[in-house]
């Protein structure tokens, strides 16, 4: 019978599914249970549809709603292609709220969609791999949780060692240092730096997730944790998933970050990691944050963000509507 979930039935084929679960009960020794479980139909289903077919009213009323978009205006494709050439690194969805958070236009993602599509603009990356890994709850609050992490850079004529301090519920890089060894005490000067720009914190906090590095399994860097009043939690060996958040900050480093960049000396490569923390905390959307920036997440107020969108879209609707109406009255007045 070619039963699929979620599948919508016209009233006969509700009928005809019905007569033959009467029909198989009846002349055989299955249940209407074991019969259901066969078609793969629930029961609740089932019983609904049997109460109304008792009633007349097996056809559905219901008629779904079609949401209608008011398409952008030659104006906006144009200003979505510009900013779209202009970042050819950035999908869509942040593309769409970079440019309402900027005044460029103001478009959903589905429609930015539409006209990248149409442009043959669409930035193309590989999907990255599913994460099997079931994860302890995320943080709900900045600097309840830090993540910790080195990252080689070559810098003309040697390798320096990037030290990335990143809040688990924000994303914001709250703290980074560029050193020449990999040194603990080295990592432990960042850790500190960063714990000096607190005002406030709660006891145990931040809790500060590393993997079993050297640096991070010393009886200096233990000591160092106690008596910063910070937690410590380690990561599962050889699973570097369980710092995702900060592999996947590295990865933007080198994807967007520091190309086309200068780091051909020390001081070069400083001011250009300066800049990118500057960009990056913000002024960058971040897919994990509903496209908002991580200082929206880190110091702000996500809620009001979201609804100052909110606002910006609706009004971008009424413009689109006023000019798609002026447009056919000029048309009707050609003809």
């Amino acid at each position: 019978m070619a039963i699929e979930p979620y599948r919508h039935y016209a009233a006969p084929d509700k009928q005809r599914l019905l007569d033959t679960v009467h029909h198989i009960e009846a002349v055989s020794d299955f249940s209407v249970r074991d019969v259901l479980e066969q078609l793969n139909i629930s029961r609740a289903t089932y019983y609904r549809w049997q109460a109304r077919a008792e009633r007349d009213r097996l056809p559905d009323t219901h008629t779904p709603r079609v949401r209608q978009s008011v398409p952008p205006t030659p104006k906006e494709r144009a200003a979505v292609c510009n900013f779209a050439r202009a970042h050819p690194l950035m999908g869509y969805k942040r593309l769409a709220w970079d440019m309402v958070d900027r005044d460029i236009a103001y478009l959903r993602p589905g429609q930015v969609y539409q006209v990248l599509q149409a442009a043959d603009l669409l930035a193309r990356r590989p999907p990255l791999a599913p994460d099997p890994l079931r994860r302890p709850a995320p943080p709900d609050r900045p600097d309840q949780v830090w993540h910790i992490d080195l990252m080689y850079l070559y810098i003309k004529p040697r390798w320096y060692y990037l030290v990335d301090i990143l809040d688990g519920y924000s994303r914001y890089l709250v703290h980074w240092k560029l050193n020449m060894t990999m040194h603990a005490d080295l990592v432990m000067l960042a850790v500190q730096e960063a714990l000096e720009k607190l005002s406030s914190r709660r006891p145990g906090e931040p809790q500060l997730v590393h993997d079993h590095g050297s640096q991070f399994i010393s009886r200096e860097w233990r000591t160092f944790v106690t008596l910063a009043g910070a937690g410590d939690i380690l990561t599962r060996v050889a699973h570097p998933e369980s710092n995702g958040r900060l592999e996947r900050l590295h990865r933007t480093h080198r994807e967007e970050g520091l190309i086309g960049e200068d780091v051909t000396n020390y001081a070069k490569a400083v001011a250009a990691l300066t800049r990118w923390h500057d960009y990056y905390n913000h002024r960058r959307p971040h897919s994990a944050l509903r496209y908002l920036r991580p200082v929206d997440y880190y110091c702000g107020d996500p809620e009001a963000r979201l609804a100052e969108r909110r606002q910006k879209l609706q009004h971008g609707l009424t413009v689109r509507q006023t000019y798609w109406k002026d447009e056919g009255k000029l048309e009707a007045a050609g003809r």
